[in-house]
């Protein structure tokens, strides 16, 4: 699936994920709020990129990560980068969206910072209803029938 295909396809998920009123309570419990931009992205993408187009909004927006093969969707929360949070050393250039996403995946609202913001942001997963990755189904056996 090309890039323009996994857009395509992560702003239907995402569009059918925000028509639900169930999931998007549980999107406002993680930061979500009405109107909200929602940028889509892939892991391969260099942060500074993607940071880019995200400071474009001037506000906290939702992350969607979509990846063909798994048909997994990941979905994060960035605030705006601001002198509340600790003033970080910023990632180095060639970072991925995907290396900022492993590094932040087990923590809440952790700073990080592009060379071009002055100040840090943070970042944090909005966990899904149910994970679409197989890599949960991949570490069970599989069941024998009786």
């Amino acid at each position: 699936m090309d890039y323009p295909e996994l857009r395509s396809h992560t702003s239907q998920r995402i569009s059918e994920l925000l028509s639900s009123p169930e999931a998007r309570r549980h999107l406002a419990s993680y930061g979500w709020t009405e109107g909200m931009p929602v940028v889509m992205a892939d892991r391969a993408e260099l942060l500074d990129d993607v940071m880019g187009f995200v400071s474009i909004h001037g506000r906290a927006v939702l992350l969607a990560l979509g990846e063909a093969e798994s048909d997994n969707l990941e979905l994060w929360h960035i605030t705006i980068p601001s002198p509340i949070f600790t003033r970080v050393e910023p990632l180095p250039p060639e970072t991925t969206l995907g290396d900022l996403c492993v590094r932040n995946r087990l923590t809440r609202l952790s700073p990080f910072r592009v060379s071009f913001w002055a100040h840090s942001a943070a970042i944090h997963e909005v966990p899904c209803f149910i994970r679409t990755d197989m890599s949960f189904t991949r570490s069970v056996a599989p069941v024998e029938p009786y």
